[in-house]
């Protein structure tokens, strides 16, 4: 049950964003519950603890502990990649698809290639959460000589 897909960056997103995240948490394990056409009371006999609590855990107020964790992750029976980070599997899986298409797309270049397509790719995902995408193409983070260049 515990996630094969978590990585350093996505628990940064949860520390940075904690309030959010455990908004976020909440809402997943609400969400789950009413899908499967749990009650509260359901939930909190599967997961072997008190209805308030899963109450205080939907509405983001409380985080569970790791025993009630488990217990949820068990009793709803999903990964812990989706309670922590909203990751299914099907996404994760999409994700994997575009890693391995770009890993073979950067085999083709060489090394400078590598470093110029690294630093797009880390341009675009510090501005990919920006209303102002204008900021993208006059920041100059990015060498363009170098792409030029060639």
């Amino acid at each position: 049950m515990f996630g094969k897909y978590s990585r350093n960056s996505e628990w940064r997103d949860v520390m940075e964003n904690y309030d959010k995240w455990l908004e976020d948490f909440g809402n997943r394990i609400r969400a789950e519950r009413e899908r499967q056409n749990l009650t509260r009371i359901a939930l909190a006999e599967l997961a072997n603890t008190e209805q308030g609590y899963i109450v205080q855990i939907e509405r983001g107020v409380r985080s569970p502990s790791l025993k009630t964790f488990t217990n949820l992750l068990s009793a709803l029976g999903v990964s812990s990649d989706y309670l922590i980070f909203g990751m299914t599997e099907e996404v994760q899986d999409e994700k994997n698809t575009a890693l391995a298409e770009f890993s073979a797309l950067l085999k083709r270049g060489d090394a400078e290639d590598i470093r110029v397509l690294y630093q797009i790719a880390a341009h675009i995902l510090k501005h990919k959460n920006q209303r102002d995408l204008n900021e993208f193409a006059a920041d100059s983070e990015i060498d363009s000589s170098i792409i030029i260049k060639r």
